[in-house]
C-alpha cells in the first residue's frame, strides 16, 4: 500500500556524523522517516531490510563510494531515487553518477530549503514511476504526452535513441544541452522535452542568447529594478523568475560572454538571480534546456566557455545529427511539410513525382530541416498541378547541392537510370509515410527481441497503438521473448 506523502522513508548515507545530523535536522519539519548510516555497507544492509523512497548519499566515503553503492542498487534492479552529495571539486564525477542512474546531485555546502526541494522532487519522481508500473501491470496504459508518432522530430534510429534517452529522464529536472547544426530541430526537441516533463503545465520560455546585446540579455534573463538604467521606468521580472516551475530554453547559449557565463552559472547552481540594479537575490524554480550550434567541449578546451558551466548545463547532453545523416527522416519531413502548407495555403498537392523526389533525396541540405521546409513551402506555392515536379523546385532542380567532392551526398540505387519527368506520376505521401512507419515498427520489434512493450517504448507510442498498427499493416509478429 502506498504510504502517505508525509510518511516517506529516506536513507541518509555519510561517513561524517556532523552531516548526518544536519541532514536529519533539515528533514525534521517534513515529517519524513529518516534512517542514517555512516557507510555504503551499512546502507546495503538497511536496503535489504526496508523499502526506502529516497537514498541521499555522499560521494566520497571510505570502503564504498557513493557511485559504487549506486551501482550495487542498479545491478540488483533497485530503482529507488538516488541523490548524490558532493564537494565542488567532484562535480564532474557527480554528473557521471547521473548518467549511471542517479536522480540528481547537490554540492556541499547547501541551503536546507534547496535540499528539501530536491528531495521532494525525487520523491515525486519515485511516486510517478510506481504509478506507471502499476498501470502497466494492470493494463491501464495511457499514451504519454508527445507520444504521437514523431513526424516533426523524425523516426530514424538516431532520433529514436535520443528520444529513448529523454524518456528515461522525463520526470527529472536535470538540465539538457542540445548541440547540432543550425536548422536540425533543436527548438522542436526542446519543446518536446518540456511537453513530456512534469513541468508541462507551467510555461516554456525561450530566449535567443545570440541575438541580444549583453546588457539587454542580462535584463531579459534576470530582470531589473526601476531606475537600474536609462529607460527602466518600472521594475520587471526576468525570464528565469517568470518560469515559476516551468522550463527556460536558452537558444545559442554558446554565444554568451564570459561575464554572462559566470552569472548564468550562479543562477543554475544556486537557483537564484539578482535583478539588474538590485542588491536582493530572488529564488527561481526553472528547468534549463540549452541549445547551441557550437561544439561546447571544444569551446571549453579553447577557453571561450567555462568548464564548470558546461558541466552544469550538460547533465543530459544530446547531439542532433544533420539531416544528411538522417535519410530515414527525410521522406517523413517532405510529407509533413506538404501537408502543413497544403493547409496553410489551401492547396491539395497529392504527391511528389519520382524525378522531384530524386532531387530532394540527393541534396546535401546544409541548412537542414529549416532549408527543407523553405523549399517545400515554395514548391507547394509554385506547383500548378496536383503533383510536385522538378519545375516546382526551381533552382534546386537546376543545381542540386553537393558535398565537398562535388558529388551528391546520396547516390541512386545501383543500375538505376535517371527518370524523365515527361508524364509525372505521384508518389502518394500517405504511402510514403506508411512505409516509413512500417520500417520503424519492424526495426523496433527486432531491437526489442519481439517485446511489444519495449518496442512501443522505442517508438514512443502506447502498446494499443502498436497493436493497431501491426494489424493495419498486416505485419507478422516475431517470436515473443520469454515473459513479455
Amino acid at each position: 500500500m502506498e504510504r502517505p506523502r508525509d510518511d516517506a522513508r529516506i536513507l541518509l548515507v555519510d561517513d561524517e556524523q556532523e552531516w548526518l545530523d544536519i541532514l536529519s535536522l533539515a528533514f525534521a519539519d517534513e515529517h519524513w522517516i529518516v534512517d542514517a548510516v555512516s557507510s555504503g555497507r551499512e546502507a546495503l544492509a538497511r536496503l535489504r531490510e526496508n523499502r526506502y523512497d529516497l537514498v541521499l548519499c555522499d560521494m566520497s566515503m571510505p570502503g564504498m563510494t557513493g557511485i559504487e553503492l549506486l551501482r550495487h542498487l542498479q545491478a540488483g534492479g533497485d530503482d529507488t531515487p538516488f541523490i548524490i552529495m558532493t564537494g565542488v571539486g567532484t562535480i564532474r564525477t557527480a554528473v557521471e553518477a547521473m548518467q549511471f542512474g542517479a536522480y540528481n546531485y547537490i554540492t556541499k555546502p547547501f541551503r536546507s530549503d534547496d535540499l528539501t526541494a530536491l528531495a521532494r522532487q525525487a520523491l515525486e519522481h519515485g511516486r510517478m514511476h510506481r504509478s506507471l508500473r502499476r498501470a502497466e501491470n494492470s493494463g491501464e496504459e495511457k499514451e504519454a504526452p508527445g507520444s504521437v508518432f514523431p513526424f516533426v522530430l523524425g523516426a530514424s534510429s538516431a532520433l529514436r535513441n535520443i528520444l529513448t534517452t529523454l524518456r528515461r529522464v522525463a520526470v527529472s529536472s536535470a538540465p539538457v544541452l542540445i548541440e547540432g547544426e543550425t536548422g536540425t530541430g533543436k527548438s522542436m526537441l526542446a519543446r518536446h522535452i518540456h511537453e513530456t516533463s512534469l513541468r508541462r503545465a507551467a510555461p516554456l520560455l525561450t530566449i535567443d542568447c545570440g541575438s541580444l546585446p549583453e546588457n539587454l540579455l542580462e535584463s531579459e534573463l534576470f530582470g531589473h529594478v526601476k531606475g537600474a538604467f536609462t529607460g527602466a521606468v518600472a521594475s520587471r521580472r526576468g525570464l528565469l523568475e517568470e518560469a515559476r516551475g516551468g522550463t527556460v530554453f536558452l537558444d545559442e547559449v554558446g554565444e554568451i560572454s564570459p561575464a554572462m557565463q559566470l552569472k548564468l552559472l550562479h543562477a543554475v547552481q544556486e537557483k537564484e538571480v539578482r535583478p539588474v540594479g538590485s542588491n536582493r537575490a530572488v529564488r527561481i524554480d526553472a528547468r534549463f534546456i540549452c541549445a547551441t550550434n557550437r561544439n561546447l567541449r571544444q569551446c571549453v578546451a579553447e577557453g571561450s566557455f567555462r568548464k564548470d558551466l558546461y558541466y552544469r548545463l550538460a547533465v543530459i547532453p544530446v547531439t542532433l545529427p544533420p539531416l544528411r545523416e538522417r535519410g530515414e527522416d527525410l521522406i517523413l519531413f517532405i510529407g509533413h511539410f506538404v501537408r502543413k502548407y497544403n493547409g496553410t495555403y489551401g492547396r491539395n498537392i497529392a504527391g511528389v513525382s519520382p524525378a522531384a523526389m530524386r532531387i530532394l533525396m540527393t541534396r546535401r541540405w546544409d541548412g537542414n530541416i529549416r532549408e527543407l521546409e523553405n523549399v517545400m513551402e515554395r514548391a507547394v506555392l509554385l506547383t500548378e498541378t496536383d503533383v510536385i515536379t522538378p519545375a516546382s523546385l526551381g533552382d534546386l532542380a537546376e543545381c542540386p547541392a553537393t558535398g565537398d567532392s562535388g558529388t551528391a551526398t546520396r547516390s541512386l540505387p545501383e543500375g538505376a537510370a535517371p527518370e524523365r519527368d515527361v508524364q509525372p506520376r505521384a508518389v502518394p505521401l500517405q504511402d510514403a509515410v506508411r512505409e516509413a512507419e512500417r520500417k520503424a515498427i519492424a526495426l523496433a520489434l527486432t531491437l526489442s527481441g519481439g517485446s511489444r512493450k519495449e518496442a512501443a517504448l522505442l517508438l514512443g507510442i502506447g502498446r494499443r497503438t502498436l497493436y493497431h498498427k501491426l494489424e493495419e499493416y498486416g505485419m507478422e509478429l516475431p517470436p515473443r521473448k520469454e515473459g513479455v
